[in-house]
């Protein structure tokens, strides 16, 4: 018996996303086509692989044998197709989502190079300062701001760049609170932190074993966005860490002071997320390796 390859690859995104509007967007199809090609598929081979209400579905046993034999077949398949297409251009859709607030000023003409580069790739960029899902949302590749260790995951990463980040206060606070010497203190002085990090997440330093070393500290005022820490520092509403090149200006004027310790703030890093596979798809692979050489 012969079985449309076309459905088993709508069946296998179906059964991985447990969802048929789910399914029907990582595939770019609407919904009823579908539900048009599983049904289709469950007569081409005279039994039933899905379950389904008007809340929820499920595989049936059959599903779930055809699941995992179908993942293992197209996964073949598309390292073939790869391989012989390896000198070929860039086709398909490419999704992948950047950091909303400095990633779009860092990314913006990397993006719009890479893709008249390759005209015959579709991509979708969106911005999103809190990271997502790269599975449930549909992403091919996350990039996304972080410091200190990724946290383990099913997921690869990648680091594309880091940058060298201080402590700085203005020199209004400072007369106040005086100059710390120890990261310790820092517990005990007005801070600038981000919502994301107060997540249980500590300031985090490196000590001079490459060893992290996490401080909590006491913020009042918490912002996801280094331009506007930046701004409430100069106000000079407390301490923050944030990446040297961005207070370089300030610091010359005289109206921030950068703090040294024995530990230094870890480094803010760009880092590339993406679902774990035994091979990166060649769209991915050459922007990444686009991207790293334009940074």
């Amino acid at each position: 018996m012969s079985i449309d390859l076309n459905l088993l690859r709508i069946f296998s995104a179906v059964a991985e996303q447990a969802q048929f509007a789910s399914a029907a967007r990582s595939l770019s199809m609407p919904t009823s086509n579908v539900s048009r090609a599983i049904k289709q598929l469950e007569q081409q081979l005279n039994c039933r692989l899905i379950d389904r209400t008007t809340r929820k579905m499920r595989l049936t046993e059959q599903g779930k044998i055809l699941y995992q034999q179908a993942k293992k077949t197209l996964y073949e398949l598309d390292n073939v197709v790869e391989h012989i297409t390896s000198d070929g251009p860039l086709t398909g859709t490419f999704r992948l989502t950047i950091p909303s607030e400095y990633g779009s000023e860092l990314l913006a003409d990397i993006l719009a190079d890479f893709a008249a580069l390759h005209p015959n790739l579709t991509i979708q960029c969106d911005t999103q300062l809190m990271p997502r899902n790269v599975i449930e949302d549909d992403i091919d590749l996350l990039l996304t701001f972080h410091r200190g260790q990724l946290a383990d995951s099913s997921y690869h990463s990648r680091l594309i760049k880091s940058w060298r980040s201080i402590v700085v206060a203005s020199e209004s606070l400072l007369a106040k609170t005086g100059i710390p010497t120890d990261i310790e203190q820092l517990s005990q002085l007005p801070c600038i932190s981000s919502l994301s990090a107060l997540e249980g997440q500590p300031w985090i330093f490196i000590d001079k074993e490459q060893n992290p070393v996490k401080v909590t500290i006491n913020s009042c005022y918490r912002v996801n966005s280094a331009i506007l820490a930046k701004a409430a520092v100069l106000k000079g509403l407390g301490f923050a860490i944030l990446a040297e090149h961005c207070c370089l200006d300030a610091i010359k004027a005289g109206k921030l002071r950068a703090i040294s310790f024995p530990q230094q703030p870890a480094s803010i890093s760009l880092v590339a997320i993406y679902a774990s596979r035994r091979s990166l798809s060649r769209n991915i692979e050459h922007f990444l390796a686009f991207l790293t050489q334009r940074l």
